[in-house]
């Protein structure tokens, strides 16, 4: 059984093939002026494609700036660069460095201003690529968005606190993966109108550690009117560090990496086995993870959404309902949990939410509980509760689960992490997928409901599609959820039996 990171690798592995400064794109233009200097895409059938546009550059842990301008025209026909990682089963196709800060743009070629999607791809914040194959964006260019994926900086690389360690410049690069991604935001409004985007509506969205990333962004002021709306696949915003924690484990990588002064000088070789080892001696899920640092980010970003201080936007948010089978093994399941399996709670309250479960689902045995256990405590429950504090403050929040179950695979008949991606950007009969997955032919419906339904999100801010039922808002009140299987439904509470096992969720 594949963990997230091997997973997201494997499923990588093939590769994709001035706001003020432009008034209006030409839509079959395949050199595009951007603040920073002129790129040359390529027509692929009705869109147009542009891959590894720099949009940043950064010495190791510091802060990003802007990518520096070039002369001529860059072919972004190149595959953008690899944040640096430990590499999973099949090496991703573009080539790793930590000048890696360039982002792809999917273009309709007819006429705009046309909504914009920017993904942040997903991996633990220790692996992935705006190159992934299973999020190119051909498919949201075709129905007529605008569709970006951006790289950021992972790992220690990325969500290292080092200010302790390095001196007060170094203050805060616990955030640095999330600054870059703010600068790919900050790219955004600058450059895709040229594009034929409209810099006025663009959704930031994002799965696993992308959609966890997305509600960070909301605890960012910095990030507050970059973005019209959000959209968290399988996300949280409380997986997140105190300042002792952060500095705690920059602390315990230093002895793994063999000292201070290695920090920036080690080799990218080093830095990553040190990475590797500090996070098996970490007694916590999910290491790698930003900073409540009193600046960037001044308070847990759910907490910020509870008193009111995100940005009012529409917000699509859901997670899947066996997400915890593609973590915890089949031949580990039924051990008691283990610290390394949990990203939120403390063993403490884990233990007692497991007696809790054993009492409310007699029928589970021990592995499935755990397994339902771990997704809603990494998944479920943190989507829930963005989706109340959201929704509390008179936002329109929409919220999902899906229990489509996977129709091969090594966790047929279960709807594990992951399995919303091809469906939401509509490559289910991509290879990869209908290996992982079991997907084929059979399964286009589903691809067709809920890209749908996010291209309409993207649009106009409510998720429809056909097929679909009208998809009502969520509020404390009815907390009208959609239930995506073969057939849909809106459902008002639908967690009820499980989230009064939590105390705060009752």
């Amino acid at each position: 059984m594949l963990n997230r990171r091997c997973a997201m690798a494997w499923l990588g592995a093939a590769p994709l093939a001035s706001l003020a400064g432009v008034a209006r794109a030409d839509p079959q233009a395949l050199v595009v002026a951007t603040s920073l200097g002129s790129v040359r895409g390529q027509a692929q059938g009705t869109i147009r494609v542009f891959t590894g546009i720099p949009f940043g550059r950064a010495a190791r842990f510091a802060p990003p700036r802007p990518a520096a301008r070039w002369q001529g025209v860059l072919d972004a026909t190149q595959l953008a660069r690899v944040a640096p990682q430990v590499a999973g089963q099949v090496p991703m196709a573009g080539a790793m460095s930590e000048d890696c800060l360039q982002l792809n743009v999917w273009a309709p070629s007819t006429p705009g201003p046309h909504p914009v999607l920017i993904y942040i791809h997903g991996g633990a914040n220790e692996t992935g690529w705006s190159g992934e194959a299973g999020i190119i964006g051909d498919r949201f260019a075709r129905d007529g968005v605008v569709c970006v994926t951006v790289n950021y900086r992972l790992g220690a690389l990325g969500f290292l606190e080092t200010g302790a360690l390095l001196g007060a410049p170094y203050r805060g690069s616990g955030n640095n993966g999330l600054r870059d991604q703010l600068l790919a935001l900050r790219w955004v409004r600058a450059n895709i109108a040229a594009f034929g985007g409209d810099p006025r509506r663009v959704t930031i969205a994002g799965e696993s550690a992308g959609g966890k990333n997305v509600g960070s962004l909301m605890g960012a002021p910095s990030a507050d009117g970059l973005y019209a709306q959000a959209a968290m696949f399988s996300g949280g915003a409380q997986t997140v560090h105190r300042m002792d924690e952060a500095e705690a484990f920059a602390r315990l990588f230093v002895d793994k990496l063999g000292g201070v002064q290695a920090l920036l000088s080690a080799p990218v070789a080093e830095i990553l086995a040190a990475q590797q080892a500090a996070k098996q001696a970490w007694p916590r899920n999910f290491p790698y993870r930003p900073v409540v640092d009193g600046a960037f980010m001044p308070m847990v970003p759910l907490e910020r959404m509870r008193r009111g201080m995100a940005p009012a936007v529409p917000l699509l948010i859901g997670s899947n309902a066996d997400e915890g089978r593609l973590f915890l093994p089949a031949d580990r399941a039924a051990e008691p949990l283990a610290p390394q399996f949990i990203a939120n709670a403390i063993m403490e309250e884990m233990a007692r939410l497991d007696e809790r479960y054993a009492r409310a689902f007699p029928a589970l045995s021990p592995a499935e509980r755990h397994w339902r256990l771990l997704t809603a405590e990494e998944y479920g429950m943190p989507c829930l509760r963005i989706a109340l504090a959201h929704a509390a403050r008179g936002n329109r929040v929409f919220r999902y689960r899906l229990t489509y179950p996977a129709p091969g695979g090594p966790f047929k008949g279960h709807t594990p992490h992951v399995l919303d991606v091809p469906f939401t950007f509509d490559h289910v009969q991509m290879p990869m997928f209908m290996q992982f997955f079991g997907l084929s032919a059979a399964d286009q419906p589903m691809a067709d409901r809920m890209h749908g339904a996010m291209v309409a999100f993207v649009r106009q801010g409510r998720p429809m599609a056909p097929g679909l039922p009208d998809w009502g808002r969520f509020d404390a009140r009815n907390r009208a959820t959609m239930v995506l299987d073969h057939q849909s439904a809106l459902v008002p509470d639908p967690d009820r039996a499980e989230r009064m096992l939590w105390p705060d969720l009752a």
